[in-house]
């Protein structure tokens, strides 16, 4: 059975603890969509000023490079908050969100948002916590391609992956599993297809990961591993 709007806004950390009542008058202004795998939410040549919320499915942030290569910034779960989070449209660093898992998004028109913030305190703080932790995280993808080696890498994405799927607002039975093809991955760690290919064997002979199709899993061995790096 779908879940309203309402469910779903209020399983996100931006709107945690809002009594129903409140949520009802907030999402009044709140358009919802559905987009089809490989739509564009929006390209580096267009003027971000919205604020959206991933309700189900999954969207994929990437920049493309001169030569044509992908660069993957994040993977977004149901529960992610992204656009315009940083509210200035001219600060942000254009790139790509293209939808490739079927998704359910929320539109926040960005003057709307800032009417919230206003009359909210508390989901303006709530909203610079998930944009610091944000930057925090990218932080750390840089310093890992900066500074780990390639094998470490691959475990370090798979763990930050294999994060935000349990990090999902879905329950459990209806979470879907983040499926990453060897060209993805490449695109996230910097590495080409073929490395990936071979480190992603050597991984599995080793038993630092699970592979069931394009899922990738840590083991128990894989986490610690990981955990002595970061």
């Amino acid at each position: 059975m779908p879940r309203s709007p309402l469910w779903y806004l209020q399983n996100i950390e931006l709107f945690a603890g809002i009594s129903e009542q409140d949520m009802v008058e907030l999402i009044k202004n709140v358009l919802h969509k559905q987009y089809d795998r490989r739509q564009f939410l929006y390209t580096p040549e267009d003027r971000v000023e919205n604020v959206f919320i991933l309700k189900d499915g999954e969207v994929t942030l990437y920049k493309s490079t001169p030569d044509g290569k992908r660069v993957v910034i994040d993977i977004l779960k149901p529960g992610a908050v992204f656009g315009n989070i940083s509210f200035d449209p001219d600060t942000g660093e254009p790139h790509f969100a293209e939808i490739t898992e079927k998704a359910m998004i929320c539109t926040l028109p960005h003057n709307y948002f800032l009417q919230i913030l206003a009359r909210r305190p508390d989901v303006a703080l709530r909203a610079l916590t998930i944009l610091s932790r944000r930057l925090k995280q990218y932080e750390l993808q840089i310093r890992a391609l900066s500074s780990l080696q390639a094998r470490e890498r691959i475990l370090a994405t798979v763990r930050l992956i294999n994060e935000k799927d349990e990090q999902s607002t879905l329950p459990k039975v209806l979470r879907r599993p983040t499926r990453l093809t060897h060209e993805k991955l490449g695109s996230m760690t910097g590495l080409s297809r073929e490395t990936v290919t071979k480190l992603l064997s050597d991984l599995k002979a080793d038993g630092m990961i699970d592979v069931q199709g394009k899922v990738i899993q840590l083991t128990e061995e894989g986490q610690r591993a990981v955990a002595s790096l970061v």
